[in-house]
């Protein structure tokens, strides 16, 4: 990954004119602007985002004015945020993370310097993109949510796999409970949470809203065609937040009345091993 990332800056930044190093091979004598480029740290997060590596790139120009480090910055960052780069067949997506450290002067390199973070998400050795339905309710809400969207849209499940594109949207499932409703009846409630992944944040908001009113209209979505089944649907939601892949904007419950005495659907196995499993319509 590290390469195809120098390879992205040194072709998006032709005023670094190929210029775009590693740590170890830069010194006062290097001819400026140049950029460095470092792999920072590795960290499990939320299962649905997966593994994350880090690098930081640094922007270097002379000791001059930081006109000259803010436009290198400025630049890549448009290089590199949101874009989808090929890794050996494979592809993978880089995303801005913000400033790394404050303006530096650094008298050693005779430069000044800023850096910022950008975030990848790979694969685990041995690993395997867990993006399966998984869940009749959530397969259900996956393919409706299909039809409601243009085609360029990816729709995701359970977790955000490697090669992600944007616009897209992950859905997945984020608690379960059961209502008893007497002594034979219960009411089988998830939620659900939807992130959804726009080219811009204006497209990113303006699908999200979209998707709540959809939503709101369609009360109900197909859980099985053949046998006339659904499930209901209750309070979507859309929630600003700071990190849509991690955090999500869309929140809504599916909902539909079971006979617990009935162990023939497998599908409807709640978390906790309990299991009310036939459908009353």
């Amino acid at each position: 990954m590290r390469a195809e990332i120098q390879a992205r800056l040194n072709e998006q930044l032709p005023e670094v004119g190929g210029r775009c190093y590693q740590l170890h091979e830069v010194n006062s004598s290097t001819p400026k602007p140049y950029l460095v480029l470092l792999q920072r740290k590795e960290e499990q997060e939320e299962p649905w985002r997966g593994l994350v590596r880090h690098y930081e790139v640094r922007c270097y120009s002379g000791m001059t004015s930081y006109h000259e480090v803010d436009a290198l910055m400025a630049k890549v960052k448009q290089a590199l945020d949101g874009q989808r780069l090929t890794e050996g067949g494979a592809s993978f997506t880089c995303r801005y993370e913000g400033t790394h450290r404050s303006d530096e002067v650094d008298m050693t390199l005779s430069a000044l310097s800023r850096s910022a973070r950008f975030s990848v998400q790979i694969k685990p050795p041995g690993g395997a993109d867990s993006t399966a339905a998984e869940d009749s309710w959530l397969e259900a809400l996956a393919k409706w949510t299909s039809l409601q969207l243009p085609s360029e849209w990816k729709v995701y499940r359970n977790a955000w796999p490697v090669d992600y594109t944007a616009p897209s949207i992950l859905w997945r499932v984020t608690d379960v409970e059961m209502q008893e409703q007497g002594s034979v009846l219960c009411q089988l409630k998830k939620k659900m949470t939807g992130h959804v992944l726009g080219r811009t944040l204006a497209e990113q908001n303006s699908k999200a809203a979209e998707m709540v009113s959809k939503l709101i209209g369609a009360k109900k979505i197909i859980l099985d065609e053949a046998n006339k089944r659904y499930v209901t649907i209750a309070g979507p939601a859309f929630h600003e937040t700071k990190d849509e892949m991690a955090e999500g904007q869309l929140t809504l419950k599916l909902s539909r009345m079971m006979d617990r005495r009935s162990q023939d659907d497998p599908a409807a196995v709640l978390i906790g091993g309990v299991k009310p499993n036939a459908v009353i319509e």
